[in-house]
């Protein structure tokens, strides 16, 4: 499936939302990126989908309460959905969400929509394939089975997307997985999990499988590790990403490329716990490893949203914080064309100067000393306006002078664009220094040859290698 237009109303904290997933020639639009601040309505975005394309055995597991999704002062609230099937057929979905009416009478209302999506799943499993993360990503310990996934969540179509709903679901072991595949498929059924590791972590490469201790082991700048032994933001990386492989290479198993599949992905804070070095790869991963995925995700970040192309970035403001009324504004203009700083000084973050809060403030009381107000972030100077408040000035001119020439010497040590300070010269050719040698020596992991091999003969002679 692929999603089109999608229309919300008096849900939760939005009270209107109109979103497109098409380009201006027509065609579907395969990235689609939701900023916003706390509280806005990303998540909320997320879950209408997941909602609105469940079906009618999985919509009861996440749902919950339906009247906690009708926004307050509201009778009802709606989630319309356009979409086209992998024909490009045009399809279209609705849920009426009404207050007091409970799950029994929900179903009963929405029957159209949902026995349309039901009757497709039952034609084939991988129709309407649909896979999304919430911000709680937790690996399960459990072995794999479909009917033991993600807690009290029975229904496949509802795992796939539990953790967009609870902080409790979690994800399938990548681990567990593995070893799983390995036995069933061998080698070659181990291949897109291999081929996708090696490309997903920066520093650590897919190595081997350690059947005994039923570990997976990487490659890294210290030797051979298992994943548990990685860093939290890897281990946080590959848990939601193997979750991913999972589902798609269990639930296409057939194709000789199953990552080639159609689907729908929708992940909450994209970039959540990861490396600005990471946060600026992510996307390429997602892109090379899963081609024919659309994709919507929500993201903080400015490295994140640097990444989008025209058309792609939505922004999603609280415009009436007294009724907690949120507004969606599509991005004019590519992202990927800026620079960063022109990125984070654009209206979309809302950040009215790049300094510091600290020089932030200097500046702003400098400005209060010489009587100017405040001057847009990009002005560079000072621009005369209005006296200050007589309450703001020193008692006397003497203190207000000594403490004005204290202000300029402490900015005069602020560097502007075009200079870097000496003290981050020094630093910033130590660590160029410290990354060429971890990079010169990875393909030899710095530690002993007698520990790399103990780890090695410790996967077994019938490792994945």
């Amino acid at each position: 499936m692929f999603l089109r237009r999608l229309r919300l109303k008096n849900l939760r904290s939005i009270a209107e939302l109109d979103m497109q997933f098409v380009q201006s020639s027509g065609d579907v639009r395969p990235w689609t990126f939701v900023l916003g601040e706390n509280g806005a309505g990303k998540s909320t975005i997320l879950r209408a989908l997941a909602l609105v394309t469940a079906g009618g055995e999985a919509l009861p597991e996440i749902i919950g309460d339906p009247d906690t999704w009708i926004r307050v002062g509201s009778d009802a609230a709606t989630i319309e959905l356009d979409y086209a099937t992998a024909e490009n057929q045009p399809r279209y979905a609705q849920l009426i969400l009404r207050r007091g009416e409970g799950i029994r009478k929900l179903l009963e209302a929405n029957a159209q929509t949902l026995e349309q999506i039901d009757a497709a799943l039952a034609h084939a499993t991988r129709n309407y394939f649909v896979v999304g993360y919430g911000v709680s990503r937790r690996r399960s310990a459990e072995p794999i089975s479909w009917s033991g996934m993600a807690g009290s969540y029975r229904n496949n179509r509802s795992q796939s997307v539990a953790t967009l709903f609870s902080p409790d679901a979690t994800l399938v072991s990548i681990e567990q997985w593995a070893l799983d595949l390995d036995y069933r498929r061998g080698a070659q059924g181990l291949r897109p999990v291999r081929k996708a590791l090696d490309t997903l972590l920066a520093d650590a490469k897919f190595d081997s499988i350690d059947k005994e201790r039923r570990q997976l082991l990487f490659q890294t700048p210290d030797g051979i590790l298992p994943l548990s032994q990685l860093s939290d933001g890897y281990q946080a990386m590959t848990a939601w990403c193997g979750d991913v492989l999972f589902r798609i290479t269990e639930t296409f198993a057939d194709r000789t490329d199953p990552l080639g599949a159609r689907g729908v992905l929708l992940i909450d804070e994209l970039d959540l716990h990861l490396h600005p070095i990471w946060q600026r790869q992510l996307v390429s991963f997602i892109k090379r490893t899963l081609p024919n995925f659309q994709v919507v995700a929500t993201t903080h970040s400015p490295l994140t949203v640097h990444q989008a192309e025209e058309g792609e970035l939505f922004v999603l403001k609280r415009t009436d914080r007294a009724n907690a009324a949120s507004s969606l504004t599509q991005f004019e203009g590519a992202p990927n064309r800026l620079m960063l700083h022109q990125l984070i000084q654009s209206p979309i973050f809302g950040l009215e100067t790049l300094d510091s809060p600290q020089v932030a403030s200097l500046r702003r009381e400098l400005r209060s000393l010489r009587g100017i107000t405040e001057v847009a972030p990009d002005d560079g100077g000072l621009s005369v306006a209005a006296e200050p408040k007589a309450s703001s000035r020193p008692a006397s001119q003497t203190t207000r002078s000594k403490r004005m020439k204290q202000i300029e010497s402490e900015l005069a040590s602020v560097p502007t664009w075009s200079e870097v300070p000496e003290y981050m010269q020094s630093t910033n050719n130590l660590l160029r220094q410290i990354s060429a040698e971890l990079t010169s020596s990875s393909g030899s992991a710095p530690v002993s040859k007698r520990s790399t091999k103990s780890r090695r003969s410790d996967a077994g002679n019938g490792g994945e290698s």
